[in-house]
């Protein structure tokens, strides 16, 4: 039932495809008659085969990248940003394709314009289809209409998790039909549907859209004999292992020469684009502050000096990225004979100096860090380093804590501008934001980010 509603929700996609696809072309066209005073059609007033083959052409060239980028298949639980990525992807590809046409055909000397305004038009006009389609599907799904029917087989410690999500979300659609074990289970709520031997005989009275194999490490042993029974089913199932409870919700699968290989968790900023991308964004960013807070600084660094002895810079060993130690600067907020005392400072810490307390409560002492980020050593935005004695005790208390070491510290962080800093917060909880950060990462993260802790620090809502 659920693969008849999708190959009808594909067929409405493509029919909408087709006009989205011709209101985008008319509307490309307007733009440049109207404001270029452009008519990329002139050349082609003479051959009108090409006239009638060009729509034509590029709405099946629009449906092929659209099935290239996946868009027609079920989105129920995969998140809107991810559907309007693809529809950038396919809405590149149909862009690049044509505009190689356009090259081959001299009477489209003017079509990669035209091409380019149709670009934004049709993949804004895409976004916004799907937007309210992805809203009427899941008035739809609350009602009860288009369920998909979901059996489990087996019970391990995400099971409960699973189960609580499905409850709250009926937006997705998903009804439980019911359990299979190798006994029953009260607790779970759902209507247990036999043990393990007795599967195949339901499957031949019901097919469920789809099964969820979720074994103990009791059950293991039945692992192949169950994917045999769903795969002679022809049913669609996806496997959760008990100890995917103990790592990271998002799991990702690649491949070493052919091999699947899963990894707990995908860090975006391990690849070489993004790595470049985050360097760029940390130099431009550190050069600009440099130049825009050094009257800032000078100020600071006359009325620390005036107003108390010792060094105008504090420096001190962090641990960063990959576990290495670097050096970090800051201006001297506290009396110099407190320079050796490990434990976190306060708000209206009794250290402080008078000055010291002011440029905490601005940030303003934490400016130094700008040259460690110009340095290499730390990122304008990223999880804040630790000296090593908290680290040693912490990767103790926290199993997941060493993590935060997979990319570079920086200045604020995700964490931070959640009001989760100092020695009042759980660092568990700290920890879970900076994880969500490494995993989470982009460009426009980082901004977000920026941009939430000048309110912060406009606003002085604590010291570091």
């Amino acid at each position: 039932m659920i693969k008849q509603y999708q190959n009808s929700l594909n067929a409405v996609h493509i029919v909408m495809d087709v006009i989205i696809s011709g209101v985008s072309s008319v509307s490309a066209y307007c733009i440049l008659w109207l404001f270029f005073e452009t008519d990329v059609l002139s050349g082609l007033l003479y051959r009108q085969w090409l006239m009638v083959l060009l729509p034509v052409g590029i709405a099946v060239i629009q449906i092929l990248c659209n099935h290239a980028c996946d868009l027609y298949r079920s989105y129920r639980s995969t998140a809107f940003l991810q559907e309007v990525l693809n529809i950038l992807k396919a809405g590149i590809a149909e862009f690049v394709i044509l505009t190689i046409v356009s090259l081959i055909f001299s009477q489209l000397e003017r079509f990669p314009l035209a091409m380019l305004f149709y670009f934004f038009v049709d993949c804004f006009i895409a976004a916004v289809y799907r937007f309210f389609l992805r809203r009427i599907l899941r008035y739809m799904r609350k009602k009860g209409y288009n369920k998909k029917y979901l059996v489990l087989i087996g019970v391990n410690n995400c099971t409960e998790n699973i189960i609580e999500k499905i409850g709250v979300s009926p937006d997705l659609g998903y009804e439980i039909s019911g359990y299979f074990d190798i006994a029953p289970r009260s607790h779970l709520g759902l209507p247990y549907l036999g043990n393990f031997k007795q599967i195949s005989k339901y499957f031949k009275g019901f097919l469920p859209d789809e099964v969820l194999i979720m074994l103990s490490d009791k059950s293991q042993p039945y692992m192949e004999h169950l994917i045999a029974i769903c795969e002679r089913s022809g049913v669609k199932f996806s496997i959760i292992p008990n100890m995917f409870s103990n790592f990271s919700s998002r799991i990702y699968i690649s491949s070493f020469d052919g091999i699947p290989v899963m990894s707990m968790r995908q860090v975006p900023l391990d690849t070489t684009r993004n790595k470049i991308l985050k360097r760029t964004l940390d130099i431009v960013g550190s050069l600009l502050l440099i130049v825009l807070f050094s009257p800032v600084m000078l100020v600071t660094v006359i009325a620390i000096k005036t107003t108390s002895p010792g060094s105008v810079i504090f420096k001190q060993i962090r641990v960063g990225l990959g576990q290495r130690q670097f050096t970090m600067y800051k201006f001297r907020s506290m009396r110099i004979e407190t320079e050796f005392d490990l434990s976190s400072a306060e708000k209206n810490d009794p250290r402080c100096t008078p000055v010291g307390a002011f440029i905490r409560k601005y940030s303003i002492d934490e400016l130094p860090q700008l040259f460690n980020v110009l340095r290499g050593e730390m990122s304008l935005v990223g999880p804040r380093p630790e000296i090593p004695y908290y680290v040693k005790e912490y990767r103790k208390q926290v199993p997941l804590y060493m993590v935060k070491h997979y990319v570079k510290p920086g200045m604020t962080g995700w964490a931070q501008v959640n009001d989760l800093r100092g020695s009042d917060t759980s660092i568990d909880e700290r920890i879970k934001y900076d994880i969500y950060y490494i995993e989470h990462w982009s460009v426009w993260f980082d901004i977000k980010i920026l941009f939430r802790t000048l309110q912060q620090v406009l606003y002085s809502r604590s010291a570091r």
